[in-house]
């Protein structure tokens, strides 16, 4: 009998000893994932800076080339030959740099792409651990400021999510309009081919970007949902609270008109911005094909009047 109450005792103590353990490993491991969340903001913040300002260099270097794109093409309207060539010859000498320089600003992207989605990574680490002390949380004041947490962080990835793919937007630089001409030759079919093979080139950059969204998004839904059946239990349990039975997630507040698809806002829900992207996906595929297509094309008539 005696060894059987020592034994309890025992295996009690040992219990006690393991949560003690798996509750500082707990600790440790939020403090890693702060110390890892302040520096990746941080590192996001300095590649921001660098590519803002290598975006805003290559503007200038493309609307010079705009800008002799369109002198040749004034120049072909009046019939003057001369002029024409000039600006052709300075629309060549212009390209060299603007390539340089949209090299910079891709290079200048990739870092920032690298340093967002480090961050977001940590970020999405960073919630996925709060609804785990949420769930070990001895009181609802604790449950509730760690809720409070989680949501901030959540505000934070929305803001990440809106910058993401901005840079592969074309820029609205005039451009005059990129289409055949009978009197086009071999170096405005050429420059007009070009055109043609960057814009694809962003548009590759874009699709890759919102396949990352749409895995990021289908990590962040599955982590949402975990934090909305934790709490929906907890509420049903909470004498202080009515029974949560549907609708919205609890410590959510209602969507807003202005972030509803109807609203042309943010989609209400994770699950409605995935389906979005992943239609934004075909429709920039299709883009991406049809700018290979007229490119191809501007190539097959610099042979034919080659």
């Amino acid at each position: 009998m005696l060894g059987s109450v020592r034994a309890a005792r025992w295996r009690h103590v040992v219990l006690a000893g393991c949560a003690v353990v798996l509750g500082s490993a707990t600790a440790v491991e939020a403090q890693s994932t702060e110390a890892r969340l302040v520096q990746r903001r941080l590192e996001y913040r300095a590649a921001r800076d660098q590519w803002e300002s290598a975006r805003s260099a290559v503007l200038v270097f493309e609307a010079d080339f705009a800008s002799a794109l369109e002198a040749a093409e004034r120049a072909r309207r009046r019939g003057d030959d001369d002029a024409r060539e000039r600006a052709l010859a300075v629309a060549q000498e212009r390209s060299g740099p603007l390539r340089s320089q949209t090299q910079r600003v891709e290079d200048a992207a990739d870092d920032l792409d690298r340093a967002r989605t480090a961050l977001i990574e940590v970020i999405a680490v960073r919630m996925e651990n709060l609804v785990d002390d949420m769930r070990q949380a001895s009181s609802r004041r604790e449950r509730d400021r760690l809720d409070v947490l989680f949501r901030d962080l959540r505000n934070e990835l929305a803001q990440l999510e809106d910058e993401i793919g901005s840079r592969v937007l074309i820029d609205p630089v005039a451009l005059p309009d990129v289409v055949f001409d009978p009197r086009d030759g071999p170096e405005e079919l050429e420059i007009k081919a070009q055109i043609m093979e960057r814009r694809a080139a962003f548009t590759d950059s874009a699709v890759v970007q919102v396949d990352r969204e749409i895995r990021d998004l289908g990590s962040r839904l599955r982590n949402e949902r975990r934090r909305a059946d934790f709490l929906a239990g907890t509420e049903r349990f909470d004498d202080t609270r009515l029974p949560v039975v549907g609708g919205t997630p609890p410590g959510d507040a209602p969507v807003a008109p202005g972030d509803s698809v109807s609203g042309g806002g943010r989609p209400a829900t994770l699950d409605e911005r995935i389906r979005l992207k992943q239609q934004y996906r075909e429709q920039l595929l299709l883009y991406r094909d049809q700018l290979l297509i007229r490119a191809r094309a501007f190539r097959q008539a610099v042979g034919f009047i080659s």
